[in-house]
Order: C-alpha cells, then structure tokens, then sequence
C-alpha cells in the first residue's frame, strides 16, 4: 500500500513537469514568430516599440500542425495566440511555420 501511495505522489510531481515542457516548446515557437515579426518592424521604430511592448498569454497560444500546402509552399504548424499589452487592447498573432521556422506573421 505503501508503494502505491509513493508512486501516486510521484506520478503528481511529475505530470505537471510534462505539461511545462509542452508550454515551454510552445513559447519558443511564439518567441521566434515575434522575433520574425521584429525583423520586419525593424525600419519603423514605433511599431516595434509598440510590439516590444506586448506580451505572451501564456494560455492562449494553439499551436496545430499539420501538412499541407498552401499554393506551392508546404506548412506544417500554424500558431496562433494573443499578446497583451498594460496600455492597449490585446492583439492577435497568427504564424506560420515549416519545420518551426517563421514564414509567415500577421499581427492584427
């Protein structure tokens, strides 16, 4: 009874570490999307103060993959997720990824 009761705590302990590991590789994909986003604000410096200023809801990020093309090139991850800012009304990101690489980023 013992044995059970250890291994019942344990698998507690280490479920939550597998649902963080998911939530981290997803952040790392909306991280390079924003970076993507970066590169392409870096010529207009209020548009990228205004995305620097903006921040992941970590509960709100989707990431679903798939194979398909669209046109003649291939996407197999889209992401989607919201970015909140402490002064203006929450945004949405929409990034599409091959091999999780950026190809595409549309912030409205």
């Amino acid at each position: 009874m013992k044995t059970l009761s250890y291994l019942a705590l344990l698998a507690c302990f280490l479920t939550p570490a597998a649902y963080a590991q998911t939530t981290s590789t997803e952040l790392t994909l909306v991280q390079r999307c924003l970076d993507e986003a970066k590169k392409e604000l870096k010529e207009n410096p209020e548009g990228l103060a205004a995305l620097n200023a903006l921040k992941i809801v970590p509960d709100s990020v989707q990431v679903e993959r798939y194979d398909r093309k669209i046109g003649r090139q291939h996407i197999a991850t889209q992401l989607t997720a919201t970015l909140r800012s402490a002064s203006k009304p929450s945004v949405m990101l929409l990034c599409l990824l091959e091999e999780d690489k950026p190809l595409f980023t549309f912030i409205r």
